[in-house]
Order: structure tokens, then C-alpha cells, then sequence
């Protein structure tokens, strides 16, 4: 199987490192390339005027927001297209899962390489994970790595 296109998300963890270094070797082994992909879900409580408690976010805050993301994940894309592999990377405001699969379809991406932080307890059978998520939806392979702890 052919990797020209490797989607690796990224929440900037040790895990994503992890995957990102693993995206890096597999992209140089079939001179493919890679997105990196930073999602960031704003979840701020709706709030209305005039409410007792509730305080109106400035729109400032969404572009700095945005900025911020933006310069990170090019950042972060820019260190590691000094491995010699073309890397591109991309900031958008939605929840992770859905983020990954809808840019894995629109690229279309060959493989996606993401980590995984386990949870457990209550909050895995409640949430569940991105990875899993991830893993049940996405249009092409998944390869999930974990840090080494």
C-alpha cells in the first residue's frame, strides 16, 4: 500500500510527537507527504445579555484564538518539513473526531497516524476516545501511536 498523503492531528501532546516522528519516517520511506492537523473546539458556555453570571466574549478573542492555532501548528509543521518530508499543516475550529475524519475524506488522506491517550473508568465508556472514534470512521487506515511513558 502506497502513503502519498499521511493525515497526523495533532493536540501538540508527547503522544502526537510520538505519531508525528512515525508519519515522518513512514512519508520519507514512500516519499509521501503529510498534513498536520491541530482541531480546537471552542466550548464556551452560551451566554446572554442581561442574564446574571453570563459575559459576552469579545470577538477579539476568537481571532486571537485563531492566531494563536494557526502560528502553532505552522510552527510545528515547520520543524518537522526539516526532516526532509513535505509537511503542510492546518488549524480549524471543530471537535477532533469529526475534524480528522472530514479531512482525511477531503484530502483524500492514504493513512492517518495520530496517538492515543488511554482513558479509563467512567470518562472512556462515557466519552470514549478521538482515536477510537477516529478508528471506527475514517475512510482509510489508521495507525495509532503511543508515547513511550
Amino acid at each position: 500500500m502506497k502513503f502519498d498523503c499521511i493525515l497526523v492531528p495533532t493536540d501538540f501532546s508527547d503522544d502526537a510527537s510520538r505519531a508525528l516522528e512515525t508519519a515522518i519516517q513512514l512519508a520519507k520511506l514512500q516519499s509521501g507527504r503529510i498534513v498536520l492537523l491541530h482541531a480546537y473546539p471552542i466550548d464556551l458556555p452560551i451566554t446572554y445579555p442581561g442574564f446574571s453570571g453570563g459575559a459576552l466574549v469579545p470577538d477579539e478573542f476568537y481571532r486571537e484564538l485563531r492566531t494563536q492555532a494557526d502560528a502553532h501548528v505552522a510552527q510545528a509543521a515547520q520543524e518537522a518539513a526539516r526532516s526532509g518530508v513535505s509537511v503542510t499543516g492546518k488549524a480549524v475550529t471543530s471537535p477532533a473526531s469529526a475534524a480528522i475524519i472530514a479531512e482525511a475524506e477531503h484530502l483524500p488522506a492514504d493513512l492517518i497516524v495520530m496517538g492515543t491517550r488511554g482513558r479509563t473508568g467512567l470518562k472512556h465508556i462515557l466519552l470514549g476516545s478521538v482515536a477510537e472514534r477516529v478508528v471506527r470512521e475514517a475512510p482509510c487506515p489508521v495507525l495509532t501511536v503511543k508515547a513511550e511513558h
